[in-house]
């Protein structure tokens, strides 16, 4: 997207033919509707008749929205030192004004810049403006042309590298003391499924299943969380069931008042109290539990979301029990997609898509957020493993066999989480091992194992590698094919 003379918009507005002006719009990127520019054209005019220098209504980025997310703003301008938001409304409500800005606000915070947010209410002809205590006031349009003359604006500044997309994506697990706050917002597709949920369930008293599916970094454990947080505050029954152990976030809720159990202990709830039950990655849920617990939902004419992402299975069992289709075989059942990724840097995302089948090739746009190291022996790579205490970076390991002695043992700690440990959770930067026994299938060329293992390493290799934020190191043992492909890819 490119920034424009806002005064240049609306005269080409008024004097282009339709055709040329919607050329003229996109190459500045621009996609902004016909009323949208008669209330513009009243903020304008108004400012106009200050008066003010045509420089005041440079620079602007219309219709802006953040990568990934998707968060729109009608009018901002970037300074070095600030950044202004001016929002257009034909009509709107004080308190829809307030909590618009409040929420552009925390979006445009995370620039580290100081924030001016404001609202031009047409019908009323008034400015309103977020003070610094989140308060709402009318200023006058004065004020704003001053503020606009005083803002200096680099003009060889790209904006999208301003934002950082996950750090919108705050975890329950690895973010508890935000989550408990209420820190955080939901995109635009979460706030939609948020709102069907609840009023899915707010209805008469029945059986009622929903699911939740998405892919790693969409946001569906927020989501469902969120979710859950809203049913509590609203003095409803919930519990959350977790297949798998329970991390120190889910602890940390649990000392807080919520109801949280790991699924091994399903069987000792009684879902006929609770309003809500969740079960959270629910790909890795038992056939026979599955049953049970839809039995028990049906019989208590309770409601149940199930939040999963099917890929994210950890052994072949969990892969042949096809729980995704036993979930979606359920009667009624109400299915939400997640689509839009948050978390994982598209980077990364690219990289593992190449990684995991020779075959792919993806466009790469960034390399420096992905680090390559090699060692032939694994006596030096469990050293080299051992001296990333750097805040910063997580060493996650396979979990290993119960009964037998595994190969990826030999260079790993102990005290660095495991595939199981780290279900649903998300860290900055992963370091993950790629040892000898990796290779690719010759027919389809995707990434398998020939080593002896009781779960399985591709599926654990996906899981870790999947909960980098920002940053990945892949640390590649005595594997020279594996290297060469990493090689290639970020060549």
């Amino acid at each position: 997207m490119k920034y424009i003379n806002l005064m240049s918009l609306v005269q080409a507005s008024d004097s282009l033919p339709l055709l040329s002006f919607n050329a003229f719009l996109d190459l500045h990127g621009i996609q902004i509707k016909p009323a949208e520019i008669v209330d513009l054209k009243v903020l304008l005019k108004a400012l106009y008749a200050l008066p003010s220098k045509l420089s005041a209504f440079d620079k602007f980025y219309v219709g802006y929205k953040i990568p990934q997310i998707g968060k729109e703003f009608d009018l901002l301008r970037f300074g070095k030192e600030f950044v202004v938001n001016i929002e257009l409304k034909k009509t709107c409500s004080e308190d829809k004004v307030k909590a618009q800005l409040i929420r552009n606000k925390y979006y445009l915070g995370c620039t580290g810049r100081k924030v001016y947010a404001c609202t031009y209410v047409v019908d009323v002809a008034t400015l309103y403006g977020l003070q610094d205590d989140d308060s709402l006031a009318e200023i006058d349009l004065v004020s704003l042309r001053d503020l606009l003359d005083r803002q200096e604006v680099d003009r060889t500044e790209v904006v999208d590298n301003l934002f950082d997309p996950s750090d919108y994506l705050v975890s329950p697990f690895n973010s508890t003391e935000k989550f408990l706050e209420g820190k955080y917002f939901l995109t635009h597709q979460q706030e939609e499924i948020k709102n069907l949920v609840s009023q899915y369930f707010s209805g008469p008293k029945a059986p009622k299943f929903v699911s939740v599916v998405g892919s790693a970094g969409t946001g569906k454990t927020l989501l469902v969380y969120d979710i859950a947080n809203e049913l509590r505050r609203a003095g409803k029954n919930v519990i959350i069931i977790h297949c798998g152990s329970l991390n120190e976030g889910q602890h940390e809720l649990v000392r807080n008042g919520w109801n949280i159990a790991p699924i091994k202990r399903y069987a000792n709830y009684d879902f006929a109290v609770y309003d809500l039950v969740v079960i959270d990655e629910a790909q890795r849920i038992y056939a026979w539990q599955l049953k049970d617990v839809i039995q028990k939902i049906e019989a208590a004419k309770g409601g149940c979301i199930f939040s999963y992402d099917k890929v994210q299975t950890l052994s072949n069992s969990e892969e042949r029990a096809k729980i995704d289709e036993k979930i979606n075989a359920i009667n009624g059942l109400v299915i939400y997609r997640l689509s839009e990724k948050i978390r994982t840097n598209k980077e990364i995302s690219a990289f593992v898509k190449m990684l995991f089948n020779n075959g792919r090739k993806l466009p790469l746009e960034s390399r420096d957020n992905i680090r390559i190291n090699y060692f032939n022996s694994p006596e030096d790579a469990k050293l080299y493993l051992s001296s990333l205490n750097e805040p910063g970076w997580e060493v996650l390991r396979f979990t290993p066999s119960q009964y037998n002695k595994e190969h990826h043992e030999d260079y790993f700690c102990q005290d660095e989480k495991n595939s199981h440990q780290v279900i649903g959770q998300e860290f900055d930067g992963v370091v993950v091992i790629l040892d000898r026994y990796f290779s690719y299938d010759d027919d389809d060329g995707e990434l398998c194992y020939t080593g002896r293992a009781y779960y399985h390493p591709v599926m654990m290799l996906f899981q870790n590698i999947t909960r980098a934020r920002k940053n990945l190191n892949l640390v590649i043992v005595g594997n020279e094919l594996l290297l060469n492909r990493c090689v290639s890819i970020l060549q």
